[in-house]
């Protein structure tokens, strides 16, 4: 079966996403709120890699497509915390108000609250075994938790020397690409190559985080979604205080390749390789 393109699947995810939400089982106001961020766009880059990983390996859609919703809800509520005036102050996430300018921020915080704690929920509910599940699990809450403390060290910390900014970017971006190319092999039971896998995400989400760096240095409002220059004008961790543009995409082009040779499904690699141009968009 020839794999999909990236917004081949943004299509489904998409779809399956819309519909997944709706299944929540809350108050409409609520339910309203929480589908606000998550159905806003975004590449879906996540979910991609948990699809493109569990296709090779032959997990079925009910199992990759549930990963990368949880990996997904996770991620909204990340940005909407990300947002709020007590952190990054922004108004506008991908090119809408963000949630705590539309609700209010005791509102916003309830949802991002909810969206990072409910992927544990379907993560239990998956079709696996037994151990699966508990290894899966245990991935997932590592990774999570890490997130949350980069944001800490990100928001608190001013890191200058380049091994605590790089310490920044592999707990609060690095860690959750990290649980997006291992928990397929966990799914699987393939123990051993999920502990290699999620050394390879380390590496391709420090990359995307350096992307990320120049993207908020050269990008405008009107493709990046949100407001450029913040996060030089915050003095927030980036590697753009040690390198050059060009130097430091040459470190993450390197870092981005590291990734890919650590992956052994050629037809994947492949699809990796087409997203890069993606990432580097500015």
């Amino acid at each position: 079966m020839e794999l999909l393109l990236l917004d081949e699947f943004q299509i489904i995810f998409n779809n399956y996403l819309d519909r997944r939400l709706k299944e929540i089982s809350c108050e409409k106001e609520f339910n309203d709120l929480l589908g606000y961020t998550p159905q806003s766009g975004g590449k879906r880059l996540r979910p991609y890699i948990i699809y493109l990983l569990s296709n090779a390996l032959g997990l079925p859609q009910a199992v990759y497509m549930e990963l990368g919703l949880g990996v997904e809800l996770f991620h909204s509520g990340s940005l909407i915390q990300d947002d709020l005036p007590s952190l990054d102050n922004d108004d506008f996430r991908r090119g809408r108000p963000s949630l705590h300018k539309y609700c209010g921020e005791g509102s916003a915080m309830l949802i991002a609250d909810y969206l990072m704690l409910y992927p544990g929920k379907i993560f239990l509910a998956l079709p696996l075994s037994a151990k699966a599940i508990l290894n899966l699990l245990k991935l997932w809450y590592e990774a999570s938790l890490q997130v949350i403390e980069g944001e800490f060290f990100d928001v608190n910390i001013k890191a200058k020397k380049m091994e605590e900014i790089e310490k920044v970017h592999r707990l609060k971006t690095a860690s959750l690409f990290g649980f997006c190319f291992s928990a397929p092999f966990v799914c699987a039971e393939r123990f051993l190559e999920a502990f290699e896998m999620n050394k390879a995400g380390i590496d391709f989400g420090r990359a995307f985080q350096i992307f990320d760096d120049i993207k908020d240095k050269l990008g405008k409002s009107e493709t990046l979604g949100k407001t450029p220059g913040k996060d030089e004008a915050q003095n927030r961790p980036s590697i753009l205080k040690h390198m050059k543009v060009k130097d430091a995409k040459g470190y993450a082009e390197r870092l981005y390749s590291k990734a890919l040779e650590k992956i052994k499904q050629n037809e994947v690699r492949k699809a990796l390789i087409t997203v890069r141009e993606l990432i580097e968009e500015h």
